[in-house]
């Protein structure tokens, strides 16, 4: 896979913006520091299409899931995890796509 790394979400919504059309897969943490990852998907959506979006938090599911009321494509991966299983994941979520 190519990854293109943020580091926080202002620089992923600018990288969404420059390779617009482009990303597969949208991966982000639920709370960053400026802007947290509900409100990059909302201001990125446009750029990404109907790439899917998984959100990794230690926070539960419940606890933001109304933020992202009407999106499609979203998936949860819960906090702690580990390589094998973020592969296995990234590769359902892109074969689903």
């Amino acid at each position: 896979y190519e990854v293109l790394e943020a580091a926080d979400g202002e620089e992923a919504l600018l990288l969404a913006e420059e390779h617009a059309g482009q990303i597969d897969l949208l991966i982000t943490d639920v709370i960053m520091p400026g802007m947290d990852g509900p409100t990059l998907l909302k201001r990125a959506r446009q750029f990404l299409g109907t790439a899917p979006v998984m959100f990794i938090s230690g926070y539960a599911e419940a606890e933001f899931s109304d933020m992202l009321e009407g999106e499609q494509g979203v998936s949860f991966l819960p906090k702690p995890i580990n390589i094998t299983i973020l592969a296995e994941r990234v590769k359902q979520e892109l074969q689903a796509a």
